[in-house]
């Protein structure tokens, strides 16, 4: 079987999308040889075979794209479209890229000929791509016709969809997973640290929609350590309004860090926070990151698979969107309980489980066949 995945950016570019492609290719991979998978992306570096391992092999086709707006790569021609969706059978789509969407638009005669899935990643309406909407619904809807299969990460990201609603006999759950690279070694649930500061750890591109500004606030009075691991355009920003704020001594910004580095700043930390603000986050595979690292999770209440992910009371704790009291008043709560801390902890590592690549590999693998 041929698998066209089509997917805006692709390995090595970090993120979570990118994330989870790889995880579906080499998680199938190594289940059958009968699968040969071809990823269509916009990284900027020339075109190239990857060898997973002997005889089982990913093919991966980058486009190049010189212009990028706001992480959207700005190619309106994606010249090898065509050909690729001619030469596989299974078109596999993951949403939203919004040029893509009007390139595959163009091709809606073929693609009503072959076994089109979507993965819907976001809904748009909820993201600062919101005002799109109007014009880029109707395309949308077309694509959602001709589909066989529409896959969502999160009941709630079905739930939250108005556009969704009128497919519901196309749409499959199937959860995310986390990066295996990530995996604590130890496997055990967090013992509370005693006589020294909290670390507290951010990982994720900085932008707005993360909210990390209202983190950098709610710590001001705190006795903590913060790490951010990530790179983006709000990130001069974020260390003015810590200067501003005069807590730069207990902030550290990191980039360009890989990922053995990203797992020892799971291993090194107490607490992880995701304070993202609206509905482009998604899902936050970071939290399933550091659950399956056994710390406990701070996250915001989206109508997203975020609360979906880590669970309010159980392995966390879910506050109000932007809203650094909020976040101020839950760090506090955790890191001045040490039973509170530890039952996160175990919940954490355990919840994480449901997970697995392994698993999310096998039920695509089931709907290809």
């Amino acid at each position: 079987m041929k698998i066209l995945q089509i997917v805006k950016y692709y390995d090595p570019c970090l993120g979570g999308m990118e994330t989870v492609v790889k995880n579906i290719v080499e998680g199938v991979v190594l289940k059958t040889e009968n699968i040969n998978f071809t990823i269509y992306s916009n990284n900027d570096s020339a075109s190239l075979r990857k060898e997973i391992y002997s005889k089982k092999r990913e093919y991966i086709l980058k486009e190049v794209t010189p212009i990028i707006f706001k992480s959207q790569p700005l190619n309106i021609r994606y010249s090898s479209l065509n050909k690729l969706l001619n030469e596989n059978e299974v078109i596999h789509h993951h949403y939203p890229f919004p040029t893509m969407e009007i390139a595959l638009f163009r091709n809606l005669k073929l693609l009503k000929n072959k076994n089109f899935i979507i993965t819907w990643h976001a809904n748009i309406e909820n993201s600062r791509w919101k005002y799109l909407a109007f014009f880029y619904t109707p395309i949308i809807r077309r694509l959602l016709n001709v589909s066989k299969k529409i896959v969502v990460t999160s009941p709630q990201l079905f739930e939250n969809s108005k556009l969704l609603q009128s497919y519901s006999d196309k749409v499959e759950v199937i959860p995310l997973s986390f990066n295996p690279e990530i995996l604590s070694s130890t496997n055990s649930p967090r013992i509370f640290p005693c006589d020294r500061n909290f670390k507290l750890l951010f990982i994720g591109k900085l932008r707005e929609y993360k909210g990390v500004k209202y983190l950098i606030e709610a710590i001001i009075d705190l006795d903590v350590e913060l790490n951010i691991v990530g790179k983006g355009e709000k990130e001069i920003e974020l260390k003015q309004i810590a200067n501003d704020l005069n807590i730069s001594n207990k902030i550290n910004f990191y980039s360009g860090v890989t990922n053995s580095e990203i797992s020892k700043f799971y291993k090194s930390s107490d607490l992880f926070v995701l304070p993202s603000i609206n509905e482009a986050e998604a899902f936050g595979i970071v939290q399933l990151e550091a659950m399956s690292n056994a710390l406990p999770i701070i996250n915001t209440r989206l109508n997203s698979g975020v609360p979906f992910v880590s669970l309010d009371g159980i392995s966390g704790l879910t506050v109000t969107p932007a809203n650094s009291n909020d976040l101020k008043n839950a760090i506090l709560k955790i890191i001045t309980n040490k039973a509170l801390y530890e039952m996160f902890s175990k919940n954490s590592l355990d919840r994480s489980k449901e997970f697995t690549t392994e698993q999310m590999a096998s039920r695509y693998l089931k709907l290809y066949n």
